[in-house]
């Protein structure tokens, strides 16, 4: 345990940060401040899908499920990374892609699929990122997945209307991560936990998280 790798996967949330086109300003002002009262204290603006978060049902489906609606153990599962860095701008992600490691995957577990594109996190050529084809969704709904993350904006296009994963991974309760980080630290040929919990808000249709991998161990001596 004391050498098990820890990966944070997370963007760390600070004002002006990016985000969805139309979403809510991100700031971080000082409420309180050393200099002027009894402690530090800072008010946070922003939205549930600001940074790196996780989306419920609810954030595409009226009667979907909440965030709340989830136990804490649902945010927390092994997984798999599938290599994508070969994807190129607004390029969807096609069953074929994902093919090669589905044989590892066993139902309830997590699928990571790792572009690389989170190094263009803050420029405008982060928008045009690759995005998952319905039928790219459709089959990883019916291997079982518990959740889907990806190291981009958005599971579908950001630069025109077209919303098919989305309603394919949350219309079977297939959790949403978006806008992970580092993700270039984790090997395609290991297994990881994640753990992609968000900040416990009541009945929202997501929420920002710290997510974490960890490398699982093997047994014998430690790279």
């Amino acid at each position: 345990m004391k050498n098990m790798k820890i990966i944070d996967l997370t963007h760390p949330i600070r004002s002006g940060m990016m985000s969805y086109p139309g979403d809510p300003e991100i700031k971080l002002t000082e409420a309180l401040t050393h200099e002027k009262d009894y402690c530090h204290v800072d008010l946070l603006h922003f939205g549930s899908h600001t940074g790196t978060h996780i989306d419920a049902p609810y954030h595409f489906l009226k009667d979907g499920k909440r965030i709340s609606d989830f136990p804490v153990s649902r945010f927390i599962g092994n997984g798999i990374v599938i290599d994508l860095q070969h994807k190129k701008a607004k390029e969807a992600i096609l069953p074929e892609d994902l093919q090669p490691l589905l044989g590892q995957l066993r139902r309830g577990d997590f699928v990571v699929l790792q572009t690389g594109w989170y190094r263009k996190f803050g420029r405008p050529e982060y928008l045009d990122h690759p995005y998952i084809s319905g039928a790219a969704a459709q089959l990883l709904v019916d291997r079982g997945i518990s959740i889907i993350a990806v190291d981009f904006l958005n599971v579908d296009p950001t630069r025109w209307e077209q919303w098919e994963a989305h309603p394919v991974f949350l219309s079977n309760d297939v959790l949403i991560v978006e806008n992970l980080n580092n993700t270039l630290e984790l090997r395609p040929e290991k297994q990881y936990d994640f753990f992609f919990a968000p900040i416990s808000l009541q009945d929202s249709d997501g929420g920002p998280i710290r997510a974490v991998a960890a490398e699982k161990q093997t047994g014998g001596d430690d790279e």
